[in-house]
């Protein structure tokens, strides 16, 4: 009788929530630069559960991290880095998969994020994530004026995007006008053209830093100009100060350090 009810509770403790499989699960590197603790978040699971099933799977373990840039990121997750000797350009490898993007605008390039490292615009618009290569931010502390600059350049950049659809819309119009030597016709379809970007700025999304954000980048600092380009799937807990020892390392010209720092192994916590 008694084993009958110890089943029995065993089953109805498995079936309650707190036995249920953690949402932000901690994944722990053992590097030859010291230990890196790291919490994954639950809004992007997609990237979590690829990340943990990697780590589940022995892929990281004798990783190097190939890049390192003072005052931004260190950079891991190349399997070609394994076995790499120094002449070997770094950067490119990964699983024959890449991970669709989950980027929320409350997730921010402070320091100590995990971010997914992914191809350029021009070859990965949707952008899509790498399937293991990733980056630890470490950033650097931005001044509010500085964010302010950051926020205007992508202001302008966005109305450069509104302007050239609007002119590739008028392309032919535009020639016509030009081509009749009417300058003061020209002007003032110029003028209309102004006032339809105007307008149409209005119901483009346009990017602002938030309060936390200007928080965070004013203290902490981290790397601002990434935010909304790239998915932040997970934040370090323990062992900042490793990432810092690393990111201060000397580099070759391809920013790989001069000595390697390797990931002895990873393992899940919890």
């Amino acid at each position: 009788m008694k084993q009958v009810i110890s089943i029995v509770v065993c089953m109805l403790l498995l079936s309650i929530p707190s036995c249920k499989k953690n949402e932000e699960p901690i994944v722990e590197f053992e590097t030859t630069a010291g230990t890196i603790q790291v919490k994954l978040f639950k809004e992007t699971p997609l990237h979590r559960d690829n990340f943990v099933k990697l780590v589940e799977d022995g892929y990281y373990d004798g990783m190097i991290f190939h890049r390192a840039i003072k005052n931004f990121l260190i950079q891991t997750g190349d399997p070609n880095s394994k076995e790499a000797n120094h002449n070997r350009l770094l950067g490119s490898g990964g699983p024959d998969y890449t991970i669709k993007a989950e980027i929320h605008p409350q997730l921010f390039h402070k320091r100590g994020m995990l971010s997914a490292a992914r191809l350029p615009d021009t070859e990965n618009p949707d952008k899509k994530s790498n399937g293991s290569q990733f980056c630890i931010i470490q950033g650097q502390v931005y001044t509010s004026a500085d964010l302010d600059t950051l926020e205007l350049d992508a202001y302008n950049r966005q109305l450069n995007l509104v302007w050239q659809r609007i002119v590739a819309k008028n392309r032919n119009k535009i020639s016509a006008i030009s081509l009749s030597g009417d300058s003061l016709l020209l002007q003032a379809f110029q003028d209309s053209l102004v006032n339809q970007a105007e307008k149409d700025m209005k119901n483009e999304q346009v990017f602002l830093f938030t309060p936390e954000q200007r928080k965070a980048y004013t203290t902490v600092g981290g790397a601002p100009f990434m935010d909304n380009e790239y998915t932040i799937f997970g934040e370090v807990i323990e062992g900042l100060d490793v990432v810092e020892k690393i990111s201060l390392l000397p580099v070759d010209m391809n920013t790989r350090p001069l000595k390697d720092v390797r990931i002895i192994s990873a393992k899940i916590l919890k």
